[in-house]
């Protein structure tokens, strides 16, 4: 019988899973830092916002985001006093609210990006360029088969008429 130390499948599921893991926690780490306090909802809501063009509806962002409008709004809230998002209501709908990331949320934006990058630098650092390389070639590999195998679960679970 095969044991999970010797199965080479559960080997990579588990890495995955830690990878995974390890990436949120190093993530959600750097966006506490002082130079960003933010949160993981904070930081992917104003992520969207930085994609719209203009304003975007407060439903849409709750849609895109995959947060309730309630959590959405105290999200918001929290971005408002930090001066990265504005929000306001358009003339031809008062009903609605809209909400767009400011010139400061953009740059802040930025900056973490630039920091992400840093880290991944400083964790692949010690890999030589050739073994990067196959890195990059397996991790593409990896997400072509996972992304195939999502697509057929979902054409099984929904199958076109």
């Amino acid at each position: 019988m095969t044991t999970p130390a010797d199965d080479p499948f559960m080997q990579i599921e588990r890495a995955i899973l830690q990878l995974g893991w390890l990436g949120q926690r190093q993530f959600m780490q750097l966006l506490a830092e002082e130079r960003f306090d933010l949160t993981v909802p904070q930081y992917y809501t104003l992520l969207h916002l930085s994609y719209c063009s203009g304003m975007c509806k407060m439903s849409d962002l709750a849609r895109a985001t995959s947060q309730s409008a309630a959590s959405l709004t105290g999200v918001v809230d929290r971005l408002l006093e930090k001066h990265l998002v504005e929000r306001g209501r358009p003339d031809d709908d008062r009903r609605q609210v809209v909400v767009a990331a400011t010139e400061r949320g953009r740059i802040l934006l930025t900056r973490i990006e630039r920091a992400r990058h840093e880290a991944m630098q400083t964790t692949l650092a010690h890999i030589s360029p050739t073994e990067l390389q196959e890195l990059r070639r397996l991790l593409g590999a990896m997400l072509d088969a996972m992304g195939n195998a999502l697509h057929q679960a979902d054409r099984s679970a929904f199958p076109e008429r």
